[in-house]
């Protein structure tokens, strides 16, 4: 018979550490959280999830909150509990205990109703315990008192680290528990949402998926030398469903006419153009002409281009300026006594390499050389290839640089048949709106030698249609 001694000291050691674990398995680990009604209705599904939720209104997300053990049991734990949306922004909390965007969980238990906003794609409602206790009325909270009250030698908010707030009336960290309710179901948002219906983005910064929901209905209408440029042809908007994407280079394998099966990245505003950086897609190769969805351009007429607001819904798209003059004041020297010619339209009268447009000779002779539809400010094309045509007195910036071998200067005063283009803007400026060619196809002049004599359809110009028989299309 086999005899098994053990210490007293080490039967002593098993008993503590079952009592600390036994403490561990019953205090607060996570939380259990359900979203129960959507603007007092059902939840929607993957199937048939609501539209994406620009900012433009907030939803009422009812909730119920368990505070569970380490083993799944209800904790008899109370405190206060910050909520959250990803992706999206909870505006307020409603329910008993409720203070901004928190709430008193009591005695392990909590409902209330989130309000939230800017919600797309699978959103999902976190619940976090901060540590954050809200200061009593009549004096200041711990986290703004300017005293040290856990000792830490860190004072007050945001220095130390377990004030939540600075209305925290605690110094002491939260204990980090997390939990996250399933999924509500909104569409992901459309060319159309990313631009917001208006000059700005409502998801600024964000980085996210777009909706290319089949039958595909994104193609691909430029490739750029830093990216490309897309548009959304199911016609759900009323405009607004163009974009470019900065990819920093040439995207690798596209062509105008491709359709955009994926596509995502991070929505930015560079000076009031909107843009999606370091973007991700995938790609429905086309071969058939036929096939091609690339639209027609918008004509920019007199009344689009004086209306800031109708721009807006056509930029990034195509559009096309028929019957404007190059003008005839357009040249590298210095202009005198505000007075362009033709050879000089050079506003850097300093010669700093830019002009001061806060005001002085060279803001003065800036302003004389927008206010005439001949002129053109030497310095914008010299840095970025931009000058101005006209029609009557309505005019518009153009960048001509993708037509090879086209000099504007050599056609100062000509009338160009029709010039076709991708819409960019930029906020700095007179002229905030620029058509920008993206091949020799688009600049119909009026006499021979600089490109087609008249428009080319959609479904030709700038197309360079794979061949189906290639056995390198994948390196294409």
């Amino acid at each position: 018979m086999r005899i098994v001694r053990v210490s007293l000291l080490a039967l002593l050691f098993v008993l503590v550490a079952c009592t600390i674990e036994g403490e561990k398995l019953t205090g607060l680990s996570s939380f259990h959280v359900v979203v129960t009604q959507v603007n007092a209705g059902g939840l929607p599904t993957s199937a048939q999830p609501f539209a994406a939720n620009r900012g433009e209104k907030v939803d009422a997300w009812a909730f119920t909150i368990e505070a569970r053990t380490p083993t799944g049991k209800l904790a008899d734990w109370s405190g206060m509990v910050r909520l959250s949306v990803r992706p999206g922004t909870v505006v307020s909390v409603e329910g008993d205990g409720s203070n901004g965007r928190n709430i008193a969980v009591l005695h392990g238990k909590a409902v209330g109703v989130a309000n939230v906003t800017a919600t797309y794609g699978p959103s999902v409602l976190w619940v976090t315990d901060l540590g954050y206790e809200p200061g009593p009325a009549g004096r200041k909270p711990a986290c703004s008192n300017g005293k040290d009250d856990d000792g830490d030698k860190l004072v007050d908010f945001p220095t130390d680290p377990g004030c939540a707030f600075a209305d925290d009336d605690s110094e002491e960290e939260g204990s980090s528990a997390t939990g996250v309710a399933a999924p509500v179901h909104y569409a992901l948002p459309t060319i159309a949402d990313v631009q917001g219906y208006g000059a700005k983005s409502p998801y600024p910064n964000e980085g996210m998926q777009l909706n290319t929901a089949e039958p595909q209905h994104v193609v691909v209408t430029r490739v750029a030398s830093t990216g490309f440029y897309a548009t959304d042809v199911s016609g759900q908007a009323n405009g607004y469903n163009n974009i470019y994407a900065f990819n920093f280079a040439v995207p690798p394998g596209m062509q105008v006419c491709d359709h955009i099966t994926y596509l995502a990245g991070t929505v930015n505003e560079f000076f009031g153009f909107t843009e999606l950086s370091f973007p991700s897609w995938r790609l429905e190769y086309v071969y058939k002409e036929e096939d091609c969805l690339v639209p027609e351009p918008t004509e920019l007429d007199a009344a689009l281009i004086a209306s800031d607001g109708d721009l807006e819904k056509l930029e990034s798209g195509l559009v096309r300026a028929s019957g404007f003059t190059v003008p005839s004041k357009f040249g590298p020297g210095l202009v005198q006594n505000n007075v362009p010619t033709a050879d000089a339209s050079n506003c850097d009268l300093n010669g700093d390499g830019q002009v001061d447009y806060m005001g002085g000779p060279e803001a003065d002779c800036q302003t004389a050389c927008d206010m005439d539809p001949m002129c053109t400010e030497y310095t914008s094309y010299s840095a970025r290839g931009n000058y101005k045509i006209s029609s009557g007195g309505t005019m518009i910036l153009l960048n001509t640089d993708t037509v090879t071998g086209f000099d504007p200067r050599a056609h100062r005063g000509e009338t160009l048949a029709a010039v076709t283009g991708t819409l960019r803007n930029f906020s700095g400026g007179t002229f905030k709106w620029t058509i920008e060619t993206r091949c020799s196809d688009d600049l119909a002049c009026s006499t021979t030698g600089c490109g087609p004599m008249a428009p080319l359809s959609s479904k030709k110009a700038c197309v360079r249609l794979r061949n189906i028989d290639d056995n390198d299309q994948g390196t294409n």
